[in-house]
């Protein structure tokens, strides 16, 4: 699997694929909830997978993961912290295809009128899934660096299979786990996630014009990955 594919399945929680964990509640609670500047702006991933952060307000992200330079995955993420770890809970908002298709339902996203209004979750869009999928995200080198992990394929089925996974869940057709607990029980769960549970870390760097070597700009603003941030993970107030 390519690298382009190996994120879009990772992300993109409406691709049958049984590699990310669903929960039908997010994972965290609002209080957890930070917003992070550094984040904004365009990323690449393994040279290979272009990601643009936008800025939603109300402590929100607008994620789009881009297939070519007019497709994309558009999803909506919150940054949360919980015992000195950051992650991103995420949900797919839509997508928009370079020949005009769009997701089916209404199409938010193809006739979006409104800034960021392709990032609205839309309840007629029935095949696409709105379920909370889960990143890990480590900042390192005072905030310089910004890296993603994904869920490890088989520990999560691994966990259920020998049960051993403490928190309510259960299976879909397609025989994926399906985390049912509620919010205060996930994140309590997430804090306390081992390492194996998450792949080896993926790391952002900011994109850059092919042609010019210059950074490129998201939604107007500036990636902000070279400012600091600190390594523990601020309080929502701080």
């Amino acid at each position: 699997m390519n690298q382009r594919m190996f994120w879009m399945t990772a992300l993109a929680l409406s691709v049958p694929a049984g590699i990310s964990a669903q929960s039908i509640h997010p994972f965290y609670r609002d209080a957890d909830v930070i917003f992070k500047p550094e984040l904004l702006g365009k990323w690449e991933v393994d040279g290979a997978v272009a990601l643009e952060f936008r800025d939603l307000g109300n402590q929100t992200y607008g994620i789009i993961l881009y297939i070519d330079k007019d497709s994309g995955l558009y999803f909506r993420a919150h940054l949360f912290c919980v015992e000195k770890r950051c992650f991103l809970d995420g949900q797919v908002a839509g997508f928009k295809l370079a020949d005009g298709q769009c997701q089916p339902g209404e199409g938010a996203v193809q006739r979006a009128t409104q800034p960021d209004e392709e990032f609205h979750l839309d309840k007629d869009a029935f095949p696409l899934n709105h379920a909370h999928g889960l990143i890990l995200v480590t900042f390192a080198d005072q905030g310089q660096e910004v890296s993603l992990s994904k869920w490890e394929d088989s520990w999560l089925p691994k966990m259920a299979e020998l049960d051993k996974l403490p928190v309510a869940h259960t299976k879909d057709d397609l025989g994926r786990v399906v985390l049912t607990a509620e919010s205060d029980d996930l994140r309590d769960w997430v804090g306390s996630l081992p390492d194996e549970a998450f792949e080896s870390a993926k790391r952002l760097e900011p994109l850059k014009d092919r042609e010019s070597g210059d950074r490129k700009q998201g939604d107007g603003t500036e990636n902000q990955g070279s400012r600091a941030v600190s390594e523990t993970p601020s309080g929502p107030g701080e």
